[in-house]
């Protein structure tokens, strides 16, 4: 009798509950275990799988030799020749000389390009005029243009000027058309 009376007080102090309320506790602590575990794995698969998407919407919808990069596709040429035929051949692909809109997009740029200069779309009407993108936005001088020319390309110490006629590759860019195609047009009032 002295032996269970001592085991119960012994089982009285390791915990006030009764055996069946701790197995009880243990059974939920195991249960929300499980199902917080179960649902960090179904978190995780949902998770990659959105990426999966958007790394394929990102550089599927580029055309065949361009590069994705943000929200456009550019195009480096392989060939070289003066600005306006340049200009003149990313209009036949639907596109202008490149522009940059931010320094991603230019330190990209600048890491694709590798060694070999590139025409882009900056160009102005003489030195003492401001420089201007294709679509004629002034250029907000986020990096210099070295030189007195009129015709910007990239180079491996930045931007340059040089004049019209000479021989350099070029890049093209346009909006990437998968972006285009996720616009949604404001409904007129």
């Amino acid at each position: 009798m002295a032996g269970k009376k001592l085991q119960g007080q012994c089982l009285r102090i390791v915990s006030p509950v009764s055996p069946a309320g701790l197995y009880c506790c243990y059974g939920v602590i195991i249960v929300l275990t499980g199902a917080v575990i179960a649902l960090s794995v179904a978190l995780s698969l949902s998770v990659r799988k959105s990426e999966d998407v958007s790394i394929k919407n990102t550089h599927g919808t580029c055309p065949r030799n361009w590069i994705g990069f943000g929200s456009k596709c550019f195009y480096f040429s392989e060939d070289i020749s003066n600005w306006t035929f340049s200009q003149n051949f990313c209009m036949k692909l639907k596109a202008q000389l490149a522009r940059f809109d931010n320094m991603e997009e230019l330190n990209f740029l600048r890491r694709y390009k590798g060694t070999f200069d590139y025409w882009i779309g900056l160009h102005r009407e003489s030195p003492q005029h401001p420089w201007r993108w294709m679509d004629n936005t002034e250029y907000n001088s986020s990096v210099p243009i070295r030189g007195v020319e009129d015709y910007a390309y990239l180079n491996n110490n930045g931007i340059s000027g040089a004049r019209i006629y000479a021989d350099r590759r070029w890049i093209c860019s346009k909006p990437n058309s998968y972006i285009l195609q996720c616009q949604i047009p404001f409904a007129s009032s």
